[in-house]
This record gives C-alpha cells, structure tokens and sequence, in this order.
C-alpha cells in the first residue's frame, strides 16, 4: 500500500503515505460497516413487508374460500333440482349443521346433504347420493361438510342459521319446483347465507346470500358492509 502511494504521489514523505494509509482504511471500514447496517434495515422492511403481506394473503383465502363454498352450495341446488326433473322423484338439500353463534374464534361450521326421495311426492325415505342398488349404502357423492375434518373443511368460513325450514331443508318436486311450506319464503325466497369469519373478526360482514325462489331457480349476491 505504501509503494502504491509512493508511486502515485511521490512528493509524499513516509509518515504522510501511513497516514493516508490508515485514513483509507478507516473509510473502507466505515464504508463496510454503513453496508452492514443498511442490509440489516432491508432485511427489517422485507420482515415488516412480508408480515403485512400475508396477512393480506390470508384475508384473500378467506374471501375465496367463501366464494368457493358459496358457488359449491348454489352448485348443488341446480343439481338437486336438476336430479328431482330426472328421475321424476323428490330430490332434498338435507341441512344437518350450521353457525348458530357466529363465533369468530369457532372457525367453520356447516353440512349438508344431497338426497333422492323415493316418491314424486310425501316421501318416506331418502337416499344420500349416489343413488344406491337395493342393499348398497354409498353416500360418497352427497355428503357436504365444511367442520374441521369434512370432506370440504374451510377455515373461516361457516353456512349461517337458516331461517324456519320444513325439515332443514329445499325439497324440489319433479317438476323443478320448490315443495316447502309457504312458510319457509320469505318475500317469495328461500334465504341461505355464507359467512367470512375472518373478515368478521375484523369487524366487516362479508358473505354470500343464496336465494331460492319458489319456482325452484336459485341466485348468488355477495354482500360485503
């Protein structure tokens, strides 16, 4: 180091190049240090921006699940509707559970079933699709559960409370028809509801309304106050 000064600057005596030496040093070290320091403040914002961008990423999980499970559910009414016309049966949307508290530490509730009945009209048994052979029980295809453990489990996302259901559930004539008591509407409709959870911990009502008409066509809003 002392040759290349003394190269450079040749009217340098030897205590002013030691001293240029050591200032050089302490720059290149004070220059290392700042890099230190700067490449510890970028791994804090990067903790920071990665900590707000998952809980962003959550919040949008938990508005697809909701979607999902909303647009399973509609899904399933045309299909029950569909199957009623088919095999000139009564076909059901069998409601089992749902979120009666809205708990936003409970995270997901609700399940239902997809059933065939076994008259046009009055029927005394039902059978969870498939439809089965005298003697088979497979309930493969109708079972629907979003609890911790279903076969559709989705966290922080629960069916609501309906409201007064002639046995818990939509029953479609053969006709495509919905064969509930005039009870069961309200405004002409049938009213399911599903509910982001995480977004009501939060303090925003976010779900889907699902509307059945009488006349057996079901309809999706999503609601978000």
């Amino acid at each position: 180091m002392n040759a290349d000064l003394g190269k450079e600057f040749p009217d340098m005596g030897v205590n002013d190049r030691n001293h240029a030496e050591k200032s050089t040093g302490m720059i290149l070290a004070s220059r290392a240090g700042h890099t230190l320091v700067e490449i510890a403040v970028a791994i804090c914002v990067v903790g920071i921006v990665a900590g707000i961008g998952f809980g962003v990423f959550q919040d949008r999980v938990a508005t697809f699940r909701m979607l999902y499970v909303a647009r399973m559910l509609h899904s399933d009414l045309v299909l029950t509707r569909s199957l009623a016309i088919d095999a000139n049966r009564e076909a059901r949307v069998h409601f089992l559970s749902a979120d009666v508290d809205m708990d936003p530490s409970d995270l997901s509730h609700g399940a239902w079933d997809l059933q065939l009945g076994n008259r046009g009209s009055g029927s005394t048994q039902w059978d969870t699709l498939p439809a089965d052979l005298e003697g088979v029980v497979d309930v493969s295809q109708g079972e629907r559960s979003l609890e911790e453990g279903g076969a559709q489990e989705s966290r922080w996302v629960s069916l609501a409370e309906w409201s007064t259901l002639e046995d818990d559930s939509i029953t479609f004539t053969p006709r495509g028809w919905v064969g509930n008591q005039g009870s069961d509407f309200v405004s002409g409709e049938i009213e399911l509801k599903v509910v982001n959870k995480r977004a009501l911990a939060d303090g925003t009502d976010q779900h889907v309304t699902i509307t059945v008409s009488r006349s057996g066509f079901a309809r999706m809003a999503a609601v978000t106050q």
